[in-house]
């Protein structure tokens, strides 16, 4: 089917049910089309500009297929679009034959110089009007050219201004307006060049201010986050990316880096304002821990009081401070107690341990005189066992049974010493030290005054006693 013009083709195809598809694929293709201009380093550098990844990709359609594809392709086109209207422009202002040809000129007037030395009069004149008719129409080009450039160096002025702003609207009318005389072949007095050249400067300059000031802003705005405490290293780099752009006179990308810091610091710091919401019912738990085994929370409760006032006056960053400092005090307290619990653990089993280790040789001496001491074995070697397992409560507890017990036999081990003449020693020797300053005890212990060792005196019996006591009355 034909369409008889233009208008009705498009309002066909707007009508069918997938026009969105079909723009989308048009839009692609004419992606396509300006893309196969470029060269492979120039897409290559689009692609590093738009952050598209180009890694691996060797063949120029690779190249073009990923760039079209890409969540940035939108950009790219305009981008592109906007290069062809600036060298269409430029076209159009300088025209299709702009060469200046000096060499022409100096070469007519050559020309007319010899004739008219030769007496050439006609010949002469006629290369003296053509050369003056074409150094005419070059000081017309000249100016062109001059105006056209001019007028390009405005519109790049522009670009990264504001549209919004009343000193960039007014620029931009002034643009227009030339625009549309140079596309019209006319020309234009040097005063409306000058008011355009003017207002295109004031505008960027205006611009490049504003540039600045969101600089500054966004400085603060990244210190603020600082101060609380947040992360802010992306957002930093970001802002010396934004200042490289500024001193570059890289207006838009300047801009855009300073939006994207401002955006990273902000949300740097909300999140450190909730972290330290948050983090107030955590270091609650650590103080109500601290304080369940013991530790002296008093000081820690009064910072987290006062991180609670700091957090209800939007003090995050004292209020953070405070909090850590909270945290460490409950932190250390209960490590503090921790490890005075360990330390009673060892006290515990090491007092236990030392029982049974007392109990153990008058329980031997009482078995060498054939002395009943069940009781005494069984609770000392329950006592060995629950200490084995870890339980040194119920193994301080056996230990001290086991040592009542071996009391009252050590009572009979006295007067079974006394039956058979064991008497304790006058005096002897430590067995560590050397020393003769011994002391001994009636039950069977003795002590060096010098080194502090204690051992016992009186062991059980050998095999000689044994027969001695059956033999001997």
């Amino acid at each position: 089917m034909r369409y008889p013009s233009r208008g009705s083709l498009i309002e066909a195809l707007a009508s069918l049910p997938d026009a969105e598809l079909l723009l989308a694929e048009a839009e692609r293709r004419r992606m396509e089309f300006r893309l196969e201009r470029l060269r492979p380093r120039q897409l290559r550098e689009l692609g590093e500009r738009y952050r598209v990844s180009l890694l691996g990709l060797k063949r120029k359609s690779e190249l073009i297929a990923a760039l079209a594809g890409a969540p940035g392709s939108p950009q790219i086109l305009m981008e592109l679009e906007a290069q062809d209207t600036a060298e269409r422009d430029a076209g159009l202002a300088l025209g299709r034959d702009t060469d200046i040809d000096y060499e022409r000129v100096e070469e007519l007037l050559d020309q007319a110089r010899k004739w008219f030395q030769e007496r050439q009069f006609e010949a002469a004149l006629t290369a003296a009007q053509e050369a003056s008719r074409i150094a005419e129409r070059t000081t017309e080009q000249l100016r062109r050219a001059s105006w056209s450039y001019a007028v390009l160096a405005a519109q790049g002025l522009l670009e990264p201004c504001n549209p919004e702003d009343p000193e960039t609207s007014k620029a931009r009318a002034l643009l227009d307006r030339a625009r549309d005389v140079f596309f019209q072949g006319q020309f234009m007095d040097d005063a409306f060049l000058q008011d355009l050249v003017r207002a295109a400067e004031v505008a960027h300059a205006q611009e490049a201010e504003r540039v600045r000031d969101l600089l500054a802003v966004t400085r603060d705005s990244i210190r603020e986050a600082a101060n609380l405490g947040a992360p802010i290293a992306l957002a930093e780099d970001a802002w010396k990316r934004g200042g490289d752009d500024l001193d570059r006179d890289r207006l838009a990308a300047a801009r855009e880096s300073f939006v994207e810091a401002g955006q990273r610091a902000e949300d740097a710091r909300l999140r450190r304002i909730r972290e330290v919401e948050e983090s107030i019912g955590l270091v609650s738990d650590h103080i109500a821990l601290a304080r369940n085994v013991g530790a002296d929370m008093q000081e820690a409760e009064g910072l987290h009081q006062a991180a609670r006032a700091a957090v209800a006056i939007g003090e995050h960053g004292q209020a953070g401070d405070l909090l850590r400092r909270a945290e460490r005090i409950a932190m250390k307290g209960q490590q503090r107690q921790i490890e005075r619990a360990m330390q009673l653990r060892r006290a515990q089993v090491e007092k236990a341990q030392a029982i049974i280790n007392a109990c153990e040789p008058v329980l031997k001496e009482a078995e060498s005189y054939d002395l009943s001491a069940t009781e005494v074995r069984v609770l000392l070697r329950q006592a060995q066992d629950v200490l084995t397992k870890g339980d040194y409560l119920a193994g301080l507890t056996f230990a001290r049974n086991a040592e009542e017990a071996a009391q009252r036999l050590e009572a009979q081990v006295a007067d079974e010493r006394r039956r058979r003449g064991i008497q304790v020693p006058a005096s002897g020797t430590c067995g560590v030290c050397r020393s003769t300053r011994v002391t001994f005890q009636d039950d069977g212990w003795g002590r060096c005054e010098d080194c502090g060792n204690t051992f016992r005196w009186r062991g059980a019996f050998g095999v000689w006693e044994r027969l001695k006591a059956i033999l001997v009355p």
